[in-house]
């Protein structure tokens, strides 16, 4: 299948939101988005007048269903409602996808939701993880180059493996050269870069998160 193919798809899963301008701001830029419901996230959708292009639930944070396409799950389930739009998603064509109301409440959820990233890469997408504060995205290894986007002051390398060998960072306020990083212990939390600033970050061997972050009083 592949009727969602070449599409950014934006995922609303179901943790309790309120601030919805990093929503609105990321719509603005991404216009032509699939808009994509896990259960609860149709709440979230509807308070922005999203109508979803699809839908997967199990009604169990939200007994409505709403959508161009609908897959209704049973509750009894190992996969979360998140991680089967997911999927879904990129099993139609879709190859990024950004999710949002995704961190907030219980913490088991937001972990799982946090290992989407993982998974997604997994199936050769890739995925973005979206809050009022935080961008969160995948560094599966190797060297990557990135734009410390405007919006943000701090980025953070969290490992996911327990040990990182060979983390070098440039063009940072504090960089990096060829360093071990821990998990326990890690000391690659708060850094920072000129806004719009090429900052490299290698790891040789291992995973990690880049956390793009802001604090609550600095604007959108």
């Amino acid at each position: 299948m592949g009727d969602f193919q070449g599409r950014h798809a934006l995922i609303f899963a179901a943790a309790p939101e309120t601030e919805y301008d990093y929503i609105r701001a990321f719509l603005a830029e991404h216009p032509d988005a699939l808009i994509a419901c896990a259960d609860g996230g149709l709440r979230h959708a509807r308070a922005l007048g999203l109508h979803p292009d699809f839908m997967i639930s199990d009604c169990d944070s939200m007994p409505e269903v709403e959508g161009a396409e609908i897959i209704r799950l049973k509750p009894e389930k190992d996969d979360t409602d998140t991680q089967g739009c997911l999927r879904e998603v990129f099993r139609r064509g879709c190859t990024e996808a950004t999710l949002v109301c995704a961190t907030g409440g219980r913490i088991d959820h937001m972990l799982a939701n946090l290992s989407l990233l993982e998974e997604a890469y997994a199936m050769g997408g890739r995925l973005a993880v979206l809050d009022r504060q935080n961008r969160i995205v995948l560094h599966e290894g190797g060297c990557q180059k990135f734009k410390m986007p405007a919006a943000y002051r701090y980025f953070s390398i969290v490992p996911l493996d327990a040990v990182l060998h060979g983390v070098t960072i440039e063009n940072a306020k504090y960089p990096l050269r060829d360093a071990t990083v821990t998990r326990a212990g890690m000391i690659t939390i708060s850094n920072e870069a000129a806004a719009n600033e090429i900052v490299t970050v290698e790891i040789r061997d291992g995973r990690a998160l880049v956390v793009f972050s802001r604090d609550f009083d600095r604007a959108l």
